[in-house]
């Protein structure tokens, strides 16, 4: 049984309809396209509030999605320009520009744990009223 609290994890195969979001670090170095089915002003689709240190330090807004749903424009997250960084138990890998310092999305290395998702950094997302947005508190602390 899945918690009411466990991230919607947004697909391109939904019932719902998508809505696409541009999304870029600060100095525009590392841009990417989005798109949540449902978007983030449908009832249905909240963002995630974690408790973690690194995520209550910075105050992360996530979303949950399938790799498929984000599209980079030039370098992805792989380039030499993508800094990435594990802590506690090295189950989460984040991305952040190396230039701006923008912490971009983050993702689990742990085989069977959200296998093919990203947490997006919702605070990346152009034109968003952050004040609008639905919010749901996670547990990260104790995973």
């Amino acid at each position: 049984m899945v918690s009411p609290n466990a991230p919607t994890v947004h697909s391109l195969v939904s019932t719902k309809p998508g809505r696409k979001y541009q999304a870029s670090c600060h100095c525009q170095l590392v841009r990417y396209t989005v798109t949540l089915s449902p978007g983030l002003d449908d009832l249905d689709s909240w963002v995630v509030e974690c408790n973690c240190s690194i995520c209550s330090r910075n105050g992360y807004l996530n979303v949950y999605v399938q790799n498929e749903c984000i599209e980079f424009e030039g370098m992805g997250l792989e380039s030499e320009l993508v800094e990435k960084y594990r802590f506690g138990k090295q189950r989460v890998q984040h991305y952040f520009c190396s230039r701006c310092g923008c912490s971009l999305m983050a993702e689990s290395i742990e085989p069977g744990f959200y296998d093919g998702v990203k947490a997006l950094n919702v605070r990346m997302f152009e034109g968003i009223d952050f004040n609008t947005l639905q919010r749901r508190e996670v547990d990260g602390r104790a995973l």
